[in-house]
């Protein structure tokens, strides 16, 4: 197509539409037609994969049989599927036992090596016939292309309409965008002769559209209008000038107001800072000295933020503090003063207190409102608060004093579990340096690995043989000599140090398990306690993965042990963990089941292998028929479920009796074997000849 300089604008314009308004079309319609030809061809396949299913599954009892008249009428069925044209049944060996055929097509005697194909202008499908993991035979199916080849004409007639129609709608678009395009130019240059013409600069070109050729007219405008007012320059720059001095004095007035506000506020929440608080408690102290009354200080500590801080990253932390800070201010009365002092700690400070309930009630509101599910990017977090209360001036002179007390309280809180409010009292500062002691000593012990581990065995409740054991950590302080687990547990937890002691728990158990056994796979189950604060953390089974290649534990071996509390509510990333945990091949179970309140559906839709029942109810076997009742419904409860129980605390031959009785799977407890080094174990089972007698010294 020759586009030269004589031919016009317009007809270039038009020329050009229509050229590429074919292209288009054509390349659309040739797709279409490539990709319904692909579609059928897929579609054809699949139904032919879908009846040879129903055939082999009803074929099914006459392969196992030899029954080839049932056989034969379950082929006749095709009859009824005009689109098939034979089938045949071949049975385990690659044998023919039975063939249908609508026409005079060949069946091929020898069963195909292809799944599917065609052959002699015909699709076939080959399927096995299996149930139960047993094979029975094989299915051929074929099936010709008379419905196909029909719809791909007609696709084809009814693409060239279609083409043939957008090719003269195209030629009238064309027709009308050129002159679209055209008109707003030779309107442009008529505009410029008349310029010309009549040296009348004042003229002004029509703008028709808001496209190029728009800009154009508005450039040709702007040069009239450039010489029309050359006299005005001047005048203009002063104005923006002026404007520019204006401008300035508003950002650098409003920038002094955000520096004081940032002064006097907390960056991240906007609530008060530290140093609003303390001059807003300051005077409130000096107002009560006047006039009398009481005011309340609430200091709030985040129960285990840091651990979700550490584990999800300081943007989920951000937006968690942000999302608390406007559920407490909400909690807030127009005279009361709500703070950030800094991390994940909160002050109030209430006025015109009538008395101590005012502020207990504000302490329990508190606390309701951050018991409610968080909804952070795409985690489900769940938050409680310590708090503690100190009333001026009962409990303290100055501000100073009035802060420490109520911090004190709040450690107190703490120390009881979290997720309560406590108010000051004298004795309790002693009880603060008990835990600040404690938590410094537990730092220094997990930066020296102070820990040991112990093993508990476990034992089969009918044979008495050693079937697992459970790993437990010790604590030896070099001070006070022998420390409790249920003393500095909830600490490590508090603090972020409970995922180094698991961790090196879990390697440590690991290594020694092995060792037993020369490195070899250990043919005893090991049972390992995870903390719940834990399940935040979306890499812990990646974590778990690489303590098990390191060690080269087997994770078939492995028992992960969890509290009951951890699955009491709806928590799909739990279950989303649980599931990557036992793609690795390890077993759950939940440890003091009874403790606390789980939904049974939730026990029912976690891979879950394992109850082991809290010895507070197995110690009064035999004594208390209610605990005796309780233990016997958790075992017929968890064997419906099909899951293993575990007795712990059996110390005697009364509890282990009814165990024993009631069917329950494995005991634990002093009557089988107090926790102990790894050598001692190790021994056991030498004894028992269940792992090599000459290196019982092992790594313990």
């Amino acid at each position: 197509m020759n586009l030269g300089t004589s031919t016009s604008i317009r007809r270039r314009l038009t020329m050009v539409l229509l050229l590429i308004s074919s292209v288009v079309l054509a390349l659309a319609m040739a797709g279409f037609l490539v990709n319904d030809w692909f579609t059928l061809r897929t579609a054809l396949f699949e139904r032919l994969n879908a009846q040879a299913s129903i055939i082999g599954s009803n074929s099914v009892a006459a392969l196992a049989f030899q029954d080839r008249a049932s056989a034969n009428e379950t082929l006749n069925i095709l009859h009824s599927e005009e689109s098939i044209a034979a089938a045949r049944l071949f049975d385990v060996d690659g044998e023919h036992f039975a063939s249908y055929q609508r026409g005079k097509d060949v069946l091929p005697e020898v069963l195909p090596l292809e799944r599917s194909g065609f052959r002699d202008g015909q699709a076939f499908v080959v399927l096995p016939i299996e149930r139960d993991s047993n094979r029975y035979g094989s299915i051929l199916l074929v099936s010709d292309f008379s419905d196909w080849k029909k719809r791909q004409r007609l696709n084809l007639l009814t693409a060239g309409g279609l083409l043939v129609l957008s090719l003269i709608a195209a030629v009238l678009l064309a027709n009308w965008l050129q002159r679209l395009v055209s008109m707003p130019i030779i309107e442009l240059a008529r505009t410029a002769r008349e310029i010309t013409e009549k040296q009348d600069y004042s003229l002004r070109a029509q703008r028709f559209t808001e496209d190029e050729i728009g800009r154009l007219v508005d450039d040709f405008n702007g040069m009239l209008k450039q010489i029309q007012v050359r006299d005005q320059e001047l005048h203009t720059i002063q104005e923006q000038l002026e404007n520019k001095v204006e401008s300035r004095t508003e950002q650098l007035t409003m920038l002094t107001k955000q520096l004081e506000y940032q002064a006097y506020h907390d960056p991240l929440t906007g609530l008060a800072n530290r140093t609003t608080f303390d001059n807003h408690l300051r005077m409130s102290i000096e107002q009560v000295d006047r006039y009398g009354g009481e005011i309340a200080v609430l200091f709030l500590d985040l129960d285990r933020f840091k651990v979700i801080n550490d584990t999800l990253g300081h943007a989920v932390g951000d937006k968690l503090l942000i999302e608390v800070a406007q559920r407490f201010s909400e909690c807030m009365r127009a005279s009361d003063t709500l703070a950030r002092l800094g991390g994940d700690e909160f002050a109030v400070l209430m006025q015109h207190l009538a008395d101590s309930a005012g502020a207990a009630d504000v302490a329990h509101k508190l606390s309701s409102v951050i018991a409610e599910p968080f909804a952070i990017d795409d985690h489900t977090l769940h938050l409680s608060t310590s708090i503690g209360i100190c009333v001026y001036p009962l409990d303290g002179k100055s501000p100073e004093a009035i802060l420490k007390n109520a911090d004190t309280a709040m450690y107190c809180s703490k120390a009881l579990g979290g997720n309560r409010f406590s108010f000051f009292s004298s004795d309790m500062n002693v009880r603060v340096e008990r835990r600040m002691l404690l938590e410094n000593k537990l730092r220094d012990a997990v930066q020296n690995n102070r820990f040991e581990v112990n093993f508990q065995p476990r034992c089969d409740t009918k044979s008495k043989a050693i079937v697992g054991v459970e790993a437990l950590v010790r604590w030896t302080d070099p001070e006070e000599g022998v420390m409790s687990p249920a003393e500095f547990i909830p600490v490590a937890e508090e603090c972020g140090m409970i995922a180094h002691i698991d961790e090196w728990v879990l390697e440590r158990a690991c290594l020694e398990v092995l060792d037993w056994y020369d490195g070899k796979s250990p043919e005893i189950k090991l049972a390992v306690n995870i903390s719940p604060v834990q399940f935040t953390r979306k890499d812990l089974h990646l974590v778990i993965e690489s303590i098990l290649q390191r060690t080269g534990f087997p994770g078939s071996q492995l028992e992960l042990e969890i509290t009951e509390n951890l699955f009491g509510a709806d928590k799909p990333e739990i279950h989303q963990i649980f599931e990557k945990l036992v793609e690795l091949n390890i077993e759950i179970g939940v440890d003091d089941f009874g403790t606390a309140y789980s939904s049974l559906s939730r026990l029912k839709q976690l891979p879950l292998n394992t109850l082991k029942i809290d010895q507070s109810f197995v110690r009064d076997l035999g004594k208390d028929v209610d605990d005796e009742a309780i233990v016997r419904t958790i075992i017929d409860m968890a064997h419906n479920l099909n899951l293993k129980v575990v007795a712990e605390g059996v110390a005697n031959e009364l509890q282990y009796r009814f165990v024993k009785a009631n069917n329950c799977d494995m005991v634990q407890g002093y009557l089988f074997g107090r926790p102990a080094p790894g050598g001692d174990i190790k021994s056991l089972l030498a004894q028992a000849g269940r792992v090599p007698a000459d290196r019982t010294g092992g790594r313990s």
